[in-house]
């Protein structure tokens, strides 16, 4: 299979330096507006903090209530989602270009004059605590918080595993001051995609793009530690869970390495597919388990080649076994041809998939500027399909695929 290169966002600059991206395509009458603030977890004084004021920005503000914000979105028939990341803290809007206006004008208000009610932070807090008890009571959630902690540390920033007590720690001051020292024009980067013309991105410049706004101190001044790994396996209790919950994983490359196109080739071929060498051997060869992949988790820029699975308890030190087991076949036998064009086929279609419209472009496009990548890498990693050999597998695997480097979270009973 074979796919043309794809063509890249378009860069405009607001008249107060705030980058626009621009995507056009899709249905003529619907957009989507992406506003991305650098910072996210990895600059917070205390856990929660930068999830937390930006969940409360949609909860009232000095113009709008938050009964008039969700009055608004839905007479518009409109909707908006709001996380927060290691990196950045994210808000996207998606509506009719007829609705962009009065959005627009909401949106700012969340942005720049946010209230943060203290009956409503109650709310949101009690709802989110109540989701995280539920979600610590599964493996899978658990072991994924602790592979964090073994990736970058215990005194690392995004190596805290947030407790409860984390939850209850959160106060309106914490959010405030938050806000106020990042939500900026200075930290701010926007991405629109859909039914775009010149009216749009004049009424975007109008809001976010006409002057400067807000401080962005904090992110200015925080300097993020290098990670400082955990090498070796972790044990973590949970009494009467039926499974167990296996991570395997390791720091790797920078998404400006001249490596990393080749190692994510590399590790759809190891894990990241139904036939991939993991599949393959563990469940359908020694059913140890009903699924198990490997893929890159992002940290920005940072790279991590994470393993997950979760199987029977008396199988986890077998499972363990087979995962280094494929690693060491990969850095001593070169793969077939056939199975090399096999993989090739699978993620050409995989990237065909991911680009069949233009929101799904942008997702693309926002995690590659998110993790430090020029846009160009896209057509980059085309050429890296079409091209990449047996020996290149094999350079991967022999430099990243390495036991010693490995850090292994297990949640069993």
């Amino acid at each position: 299979m074979e796919i043309d290169n794809l063509p890249l966002p378009r860069k405009i600059v607001l008249s107060n330096g705030v980058p626009l991206y621009v995507m056009q395509g899709g249905t003529p009458q619907i957009v989507r507006l992406d506003l991305l603030f650098k910072g996210g977890y990895a600059i917070q004084q205390q856990p929660l903090q930068a999830l937390f004021t930006n969940r409360m920005l949609r909860e009232g503000t000095e113009d709008f209530t938050s009964d008039e914000i969700s009055q608004r979105l839905d007479f518009c028939g409109a909707w908006i989602e709001m996380y927060s990341s290691q990196n950045c803290n994210h808000i996207t809007l998606h509506t009719l270009r007829k609705h962009l206006s009065p959005l627009l004008s909401m949106l700012e208000s969340m942005l720049k004059r946010p209230l943060f009610p203290q009956t409503k932070l109650e709310n949101v807090r009690s709802s989110n605590k109540a989701y995280f008890e539920v979600s610590s009571g599964k493996v899978g959630n658990v072991s994924q918080r602790h592979m964090e902690q073994m990736l970058w540390g215990e005194q690392h920033p995004l190596g805290h595993i947030v407790t409860v007590n984390d939850y209850d720690a959160i106060t309106r001051d914490c959010l405030q001051y938050y806000h106020r020292n990042v939500y900026s024009s200075e930290t701010l980067t926007l991405f629109m995609s859909g039914g775009i013309d010149g009216a749009s991105v004049a009424e975007v410049e109008k809001y976010f793009g006409s002057e400067q706004w807000g401080s962005g101190s904090l992110l200015s001044s925080s300097v993020l530690p290098s990670a400082q790994p955990i090498l070796g396996r972790r044990k973590v209790s949970m009494p009467g869970v039926m499974q167990s919950g296996v991570k395997i994983g390791c720091m790797v490359m920078n998404a400006d390495s001249p490596d990393f196109l080749k190692f994510r080739f590399t590790t759809v071929l190891f894990g990241g597919y139904f036939g991939s060498r993991l599949m393959s051997n563990i469940r359908e060869r020694n059913g140890y388990t009903y699924h198990i992949e490997a893929c890159l988790d992002e940290f920005g820029s940072n790279n991590a080649l994470v393993i997950s699975s979760e199987t029977a308890n008396e199988y986890v030190d077998k499972l363990i076994g087979e995962v280094y087991a494929e690693m060491a076949s990969l850095r001593t036998k070169p793969v077939s041809e056939e199975e090399l064009s096999l993989v090739r086929n699978y993620t050409m279609g995989e990237l065909c998939r991911e680009y069949e419209g233009v929101s799904a472009k942008a997702e693309v496009f926002i995690n590659m500027w998110l993790s430090g990548m020029p846009f160009e890498a896209v057509n980059e990693y085309l050429d890296v399909i079409r091209t990449i050999s047996a020996n290149d597998i094999q350079e991967m695997a022999c430099k990243y695929l390495l036991p010693q480097n490995m850090s292994e979270v297990v949640v069993a009973p």
